[in-house]
C-alpha cells in the first residue's frame, strides 16, 4: 500500500484533473485520499533511526546516501527505540538515571518514560510513563500496545501506545534489558541479565508462564523471522541461546567466544537467509551466524568501539551498528562485510530501528 501510494499519486491526478466537477471539494478529497498513504514517508525513501544515549537525541540516517538527514532531541538519555507498524511513529526508551560515572547530572526520575517522536514534524508528542528507567521498548503486531523493560526497576510494563490508560508494570528478575513478542503477540520475552534467566510472560496479565535458566547473562533477544525462534545473546559467556518461540525450550547453544573473553554477544539480527548477524561489544566486530549449521560463517571485524546495536536495510544489503564508545555508525555491506561508510551519531548511539522487520 505504502508503494502504490507513494509512487502512483501522480498518475491519478492526471486522469482526475482532467474530470470536470461542479466544485473542487471532491477533488481534493480524492488528492488527499491518495496521498494519505504516503504522508509519513521520509522524502527520499528509508530511514533508520539511532539513539544517541550520552546525547539526549534521536539521528535520523538515509542508508541509500549514507547520510545522516536529522537529529532530534527526544529527552534524556535514551537507548530503546520502536518504529509503529506504519512506521509512522518512533517509540524511545528514556531514562533519568545517570549514563555511568561520566555523567554528572543526578537521577531525575521524572524524565523516566517511552517518548513518542511524530516522524512527520519529527518532534516528540508526549512522553508515556512506563516504570523506573525503562531500557528497551518493543510495539506490538496492531501497534496498540508498548512493552518496556524497567532496568532499574527490575520489572516490565505494559503501556497503551495512546496513553488512554495507566501502565501496567510487573517484577521480573533483576536488570531486564532484553525483550522480544511471540508473534502471536501472547507472550513476552525478557531476559533479566542480572538473575541470569529469560522469564515468559502472559501478555494479558504480565504473569510468568515459564522461567529457563542460563549462566553467562543474558542481554539481548531477537526472534527468528518464521517465527518459530527466539535468540538470546549470552553476554559473559559468548554463546547463542536458540529457544523454541512455542514454549521456550532449549535448542542449540552456539558458542562463539571459543575461549575468546573479549566476544561479548550484544544486538542480534536476522537476514533474509536465516544467518544471524551479532554485534560483540568491547570486541568490535560483528560475527556472521548460521544458526542452523551451528557456525561462524564470517567475522567483520574494526567495526567501531563497542557496537551494540544492529539493524538490516530494509532490502537486505546494508548492516548498520551503533558503536557506542566511538560515537559513530557503521554501514557495512551485507554481501562482501566491508564497511562502506562511517557516520557521526553523536556521542553514544546505542540502538538502531528501521530497515527489515
Amino acid at each position: 500500500m505504502r508503494f502504490i501510494s507513494r509512487h502512483s499519486g501522480q498518475r491519478m491526478l492526471r486522469p482526475l484533473a482532467a474530470l470536470r466537477f461542479g466544485s473542487r471539494a471532491p477533488l481534493m478529497l480524492l488528492f488527499l485520499l491518495a496521498l494519505a498513504g504516503c504522508q509519513h514517508r521520509a522524502p527520499g525513501g528509508e530511514r533508520l533511526y539511532v539513539s544517541d544515549e550520552r546525547g539526549d537525541a534521536v539521528v535520523a540516517i538515509d542508508p541509500a546516501t549514507g547520510g545522516v538527514t536529522d537529529t532530534i532531541p527526544a529527552g534524556r538519555r535514551p537507548r530503546g527505540l520502536a518504529l509503529s507498524p506504519d512506521s509512522a511513529t518512533l517509540y524511545v526508551a528514556l531514562s533519568g538515571s545517570p549514563v555511568g560515572d561520566a555523567d554528572d547530572r543526578p537521577a531525575d526520575r521524572k524524565a523516566d518514560g517511552i517518548a513518542v517522536i511524530d516522524l512527520a514534524t519529527a518532534k516528540v508528542g508526549r512522553v508515556l510513563p512506563a516504570g523506573i528507567d525503562p531500557a528497551t521498548v518493543i510495539v506490538s503486531r496492531d501497534g496498540q500496545t508498548l512493552y518496556a523493560a524497567d532496568a532499574e526497576g527490575n520489572a516490565v510494563s505494559k503501556v497503551a501506545a495512546d496513553g488512554s490508560r495507566a501502565p501496567l508494570t510487573a517484577k521480573v528478575g533483576e536488570a531486564p534489558e532484553g525483550i522480544v513478542l511471540r508473534r502471536d503477540d501472547k507472550v513476552l520475552f525478557v531476559a533479566c541479565n542480572g538473575s541470569g534467566q529469560v522469564m515468559m510472560l502472559d501478555t494479558g496479565s504480565l504473569r510468568p508462564v515459564h522461567k529457563i535458566k542460563f549462566k553467562g547473562g543474558p542481554r539481548g533477544l531477537a526472534a527468528s523471522r518464521d517465527g518459530k525462534q527466539i535468540y538470546v545473546s549470552l553476554e559473559s559467556s559468548g554463546k547463542i541461546a536458540i529457544l523454541s518461540a512455542a514454549d521456550g525450550k532449549l535448542g542449540k547453544v552456539l558458542d562463539l567466544a571459543r575461549g575468546d573473553k573479549e566476544i561479548r554477544p550484544m544486538g542480534m539480527v536476522e537476514a533474509p537467509d536465516g544467518h544471524l548477524f551479532v554485534t560483540t561489544g568491547r570486541y568490535g566486530a560483528v560475527l556472521e551466524v548460521d544458526p542452523q549449521g551451528g557456525t561462524i560463517v564470517r567475522t567483520i571485524e574494526h567495526v567501531g568501539a563497542r557496537p551494540w546495536g544492529i539493524a538490516l536495510t530494509a532490502d537486505g544489503t546494508t548492516l548498520v551498528t551503533a558503536n557506542g564508545a566511538s560515537g559513530d555508525v557503521s554501514l557495512i555491506s551485507r554481501a562482501s562485510g566491508k564497511i562502506i561508510r562511517k557516520l557521526n551519531a553523536g556521542v553514544g548511539p546505542w540502538a538502531v530501528a528501521g530497515g527489515a522487520r
